[in-house]
């Protein structure tokens, strides 16, 4: 196997582990959220109230986290025999502080070594114990103990560090990463690209960095904010056709409800011209809301985390100026299409 399918698997194998961490994330995460509005700072000490109990329940949820993606990272490389070295040493992973990214290491090294170990041919006596005893034993104690004596401390000063400096970026640099992470989510609304960034900005919620997290979350409404007011700023209605027009209010319903996807129908009518201006519009948004230093501390998209935001007007600013560029840039590049239309007919 060369390095490039090499990479291509190892990726399709974090999207499986991702696709099984994210219910985990969202559920740990807006019951904490929940918890955390309606009771106040203090339930994250208590357990003697309601609000403190529901905190407790949510933030068990994350605490999940790591050891599920290493888990299913694991299983989707090794199949059953797998998951319980993947479990087992995401859990350790977490306990040694290592993050998400221990996780997704010792997914893939339990993953490998059990296939691996798959393929070793027994005898017929004790072939039918590989599977059940041999391959999640020798598996976990392998990987357990590379992780406690080699890579954990590594890993573990890494996560420290990304996590402190992601937490201290300010003013530019902030504003740089939020024009990446906006870009990447809008540029193929629930695909591959945008996968990377979201899951990026559920690792950064689940360790704390919320100003990271928040970037990733204000973008998920803003592609179908732009297609629906672009259609409202079309007032002589000859940009967009009546279906168009209903896409565009099926996406801004949906997008108000955190669902990007309602953007696709309509970006696939026209995807030179709907994707670069969506992408633009979302970056500007997220790269505003970097600069000012905008951020909320719960797991909410756009329009249903604005109460949260610690500057709600900028926060709104941010999210109105991406979505009226991006609409008007939208605008600008149908009318364009339009006239060449009209100039080829006339020519004709």
């Amino acid at each position: 196997m060369n390095a490039k399918q090499l990479g291509k698997d190892i990726m399709r194998h974090f999207s499986t582990g991702v696709s099984y961490m994210v219910p985990v994330v969202v559920a740990g995460g807006i019951i904490t959220s929940v918890a955390t509005i309606i009771g106040g700072q203090g339930v994250w000490t208590e357990t003697e109230t309601f609000w403190g109990v529901m905190r407790m329940i949510g933030q068990t949820g994350l605490n999940f986290v790591v050891p599920m993606i290493s888990a299913y990272v694991a299983y989707s490389i090794a199949d059953r025999p797998g998951l319980a070295p993947g479990f087992i040493t995401g859990l350790i992973a977490f306990t040694m502080g290592t993050g998400f990214l221990g996780g997704m290491v010792t997914g893939l090294c339990s993953g490998y070594l059990a296939k691996a170990l798959k393929g070793i041919n027994l005898p017929a006596r004790v072939q039918s114990l590989k599977v059940m005893f041999i391959i999640p034993i020798v598996t976990t104690l392998c990987i357990g103990l590379l992780l406690w004596y080699v890579v954990g401390t590594p890993i573990a000063w890494l996560t420290t560090s990304l996590d402190a400096w992601l937490n201290s970026l300010q003013g530019a640099a902030a504003g740089a990463m939020g024009a990446i992470l906006g870009a990447m989510m809008a540029f193929d609304m629930g695909g591959p690209v945008n996968k990377i960034a979201n899951t990026f900005g559920n690792a950064a919620f689940v360790e704390g960095a919320y100003q990271s997290s928040t970037l990733v979350l204000m973008a998920i409404s803003i592609p179908p904010t732009i297609v629906f007011l672009a259609t409202l700023l079309d007032r002589k209605k000859k940009l967009y056709s009546d279906a168009e027009r209903e896409t565009s209010v099926t996406a801004m319903i949906m997008g108000l409800c955190g669902i990007t996807e309602g953007t696709i129908p309509f970006a696939l009518g026209d995807p030179l011209r709907v994707i670069p201006s969506i992408v633009v519009g979302t970056s500007l948004s997220c790269a505003l809301a970097g600069i000012f230093g905008i951020v909320y501390p719960v797991l909410l998209t756009t329009y249903m985390a604005i109460p949260f935001a610690n500057n709600i007007p900028v926060y709104l600013v941010c999210v109105a100026v991406g979505s009226l560029v991006g609409a008007l840039m939208l605008n600008a590049l149908r009318t364009l299409k339009l006239k060449k239309q009209e100039a080829a007919e006339a020519t004709e």
